[in-house]
């Protein structure tokens, strides 16, 4: 018997295109969950200072964000050297702090209430006297966990982040 060519050569097999939908739609879905949006937008002005001594702090529904830093020009003021409160996503005065945290913390249930944190991002060159009227205002709203943001340097002598 014998075995006949077909004239014309062979035909390459076409790619199956099927799945690919549920790929974009399985990458696109990745990416949704990954994401974070930055959830306060800020108002202040401020260069976080450097540390080396630092741990990462968990993020709770109970976290309050305070910025102190160089009041925006948006904000109102043109002067440089005008340093802002912002708690949350409020420019607030400095009187008006312990108001403002007091009812942050009543809007909790009262097992966040106990461990509610205020994490405070501070301007390097914020004067301490306004840090330390600050602490002052979370004192009498009952906010004493209070955190300090900071990013990391190099500790040149030991080698180490």
């Amino acid at each position: 018997m014998r075995f006949e060519r077909k004239r014309g050569g062979r035909r390459q097999p076409e790619l199956n295109m099927s799945s690919l939908p549920d790929l974009i739609f399985t990458v696109l879905f990745f990416f949704m969950i990954v994401t974070t949006m930055r959830s306060v937008p800020q108002k202040v002005g401020f260069q976080v200072p450097t540390g080396t001594e630092l741990a990462k702090h968990k993020k709770q529904p109970s976290t309050l964000y305070l910025f102190i830093g160089r009041a925006l020009k948006s904000q109102g003021t043109n002067d440089a050297d005008d340093f802002a409160v912002q708690v949350d996503d409020k420019v607030v005065s400095l009187e008006d702090v312990a108001s403002y945290v007091a009812r942050y913390k009543e809007e909790l249930l009262p097992d966040e209430q106990e461990e509610m944190v205020v994490v405070m991002k501070i301007d390097e060159n914020a004067p301490m006297g306004m840090v330390t009227n600050v602490k002052q205002q979370l004192r009498k709203a009952g906010a004493l966990k209070v955190h300090y943001a900071a990013v990391g340097r190099r500790n040149m002598r030991e080698g180490e982040w």
